[in-house]
């Protein structure tokens, strides 16, 4: 088996070798340390491949190769497409003989949409819609979310881009990227996405679709996080104009639709900063105000987004006491060797725990040991294992999920 596993990655190597060389490419098989262009702290790619274009400039590629046998470390990868990225004309690539089917060579052209790209794709829905094909609908409705969460998964230096899709998602929700209720929703959706395009009968209700249109308006709310605020009004426009074509299709009515619509946006914009927001809902107010019932629409969202803002803010002033947080000496190093954007995830939920046991953004449990004052949480691929006692969380160490029941063998048992 590992021979033949061997054979295959050699024989995917020298493939891309010469489709490479093919395009004009200088290559460099298994280059060393002082060949790469940047110090990658001794990670030694399968293939460096650089080319100049007259008007693109410097093309730079490190390309990692993979069989569908070999076990794929994406958490170690991430820190090299991570450094990559921040280099100008450089871009890492996972391949593996699971990828994708593409026009073009790997990295040699944008081969996914852009947000703007997306956003456009995404208001074709409604015309689907409006003419009730649901089962069309729900399918290129897909597309738009498989087009997304690629595009995500590059933005955020993951390089899982080119993989299947069912590999793609679970390896965005083991790096924290879904949550468990989106990862659970998308996965039943992806069978029936099969079912439909493998030409079986597959029927949907309307319901489906309703809850599949949320959760891609969710999920480019949090994505795009690098958008104008007009990209923005442009996803909340798409969005209310699919709710208008859903209405016209079943017995909910203008008032209920609105509901909906205005409980979504308030949500997508409440973690926003109040200028920008105040920007944004002045956009809303004149992008509506010359509709039928626009000023009443507005001034009823006005109204829901300064109850949840009431709402947000007396649940904090009713938690004025939060825990002190402590990191001991391992899991302060464990933290210092995270990569940025898993820092990033791992201090968001140590804030959380300042209000344990009452964080709900996290997910824990009880740490079956000889006290009851351990817990584990779960953040993506990673577990933090900490202690609580009199109003002080001490976090004892931060550890991959591939490592827990090595170094901690109870982890087993716990639930989580």
């Amino acid at each position: 088996m590992i021979d033949n596993t061997k054979s295959l990655h050699d024989e995917k190597v020298a493939s891309l070798i010469k489709k490479y060389r093919d395009q004009g490419f200088t290559v460099i098989q298994n280059p060393k340390a002082d060949q790469l262009p940047f110090d990658l702290d001794n990670y030694q790619p399968d293939i460096l491949a650089t080319k100049n274009e007259n008007e693109t400039g410097l093309i730079g590629l490190i390309i990692e190769v993979k069989t569908s046998i070999s076990p794929v470390s994406v958490e170690r990868l991430q820190s090299v497409a991570e450094e990559i990225s921040r280099h100008p004309g450089w871009h890492f690539l996972l391949v593996t003989l699971e990828d994708i089917e593409a026009e073009s060579l790997p990295g040699t052209s944008e081969e996914l949409p852009s947000w703007e790209e997306i956003i456009d794709h995404f208001s074709q829905v409604s015309k689907l819609i409006e003419n009730n094909n649901i089962e069309p609908a729900f399918l290129f409705l897909w597309s738009v979310f498989e087009g997304a969460l690629r595009k995500r998964a590059v933005d955020v230096s993951i390089p899982v881009e080119r993989l299947p899709a069912i590999r793609l998602l679970r390896t965005m929700y083991s790096l924290g990227e879904l949550s468990i209720s989106e990862f659970d929703i998308i996965q039943a959706y992806f069978e029936r996405r099969n079912r439909l395009a493998h030409g079986y009968i597959q029927k949907l209700d309307s319901e489906v679709l309703h809850t599949f249109v949320i959760l891609v308006v969710k999920l480019l709310g949090e994505w795009i996080s690098n958008i104008s605020e007009n990209q923005k009004i442009a996803v909340l426009q798409v969005f209310r104009q699919i709710m208008v074509s859903m209405t016209k299709n079943n017995q909910e009515t203008t008032a209920q639709r609105n509901q909906k619509f205005q409980e979504i946006l308030v949500s997508v914009l409440h973690n926003e900063p109040t200028e920008k927001k105040d920007e944004i809902f002045a956009k809303i107010k004149h992008a509506v105000e010359k509709e039928e019932g626009g000023t009443n629409f507005f001034n009823e969202l006005q109204h829901l987004s300064d109850e949840y803002y009431d709402l947000s803010t007396e649940s904090k002033n009713q938690q004025p006491n939060k825990n002190e947080i402590v990191l001991d000496d391992n899991a302060q190093i464990a933290f210092d060797t995270l990569p940025t954007q898993e820092k990033e995830k791992i201090s968001y939920a140590i804030s959380c725990l300042e209000n344990f046991p009452d964080c709900s953004e996290i997910e824990f449990s009880n740490l079956n040991s000889s006290s009851d004052n351990d817990f584990i949480a779960k953040v993506g691929i990673y577990r933090i294992i900490f202690e609580f006692q009199s109003k002080k969380v001490t976090i004892i160490d931060i550890v991959n999920y591939k490592r827990i029941e090595m170094l901690y063998g109870l982890l087993a048992k716990a639930k989580i």
